[in-house]
């Protein structure tokens, strides 16, 4: 078993009436990740609807497996684009955690 070194989240918030956009946009990039991306371990995307917000976490074996990967050209690409993101997003938090417990 792969031990995790690394997990990514996000926390947004979308814009009035834009939340199932900011849903669709957050969910892609891990998608097109899965199974393409080396060290990638776990992947998630949560809504709550209630404080219009989505959650986003990926773990990876290593930090640079995700950041290598967003410099590749294919990573560029699927990783989405700023303008529609700044569209729909309202606010955005961002956190580079290191797994201390967990079990995937």
């Amino acid at each position: 078993m792969t031990t995790p070194g690394y997990t990514f989240v996000s926390v947004s918030t979308a814009k009035p009436g834009r939340l199932d956009d900011l849903v669709e946009i957050a969910r892609r990039p891990s998608e097109l990740m899965d199974g393409h991306v080396p060290g990638l371990l776990g992947r998630q995307v949560s809504v709550d609807r209630d404080r219009n917000t989505v959650i986003v976490w990926t773990t990876f074996e290593k930090k640079s497996d995700l950041y290598e990967w967003l410099e590749t050209d294919q990573g560029k690409q699927e990783h989405g684009d700023e303008q529609d993101m700044a569209s729909i997003i309202e606010t955005f938090e961002m956190y580079d955690l290191e797994p201390v417990s967990g079990r995937l």
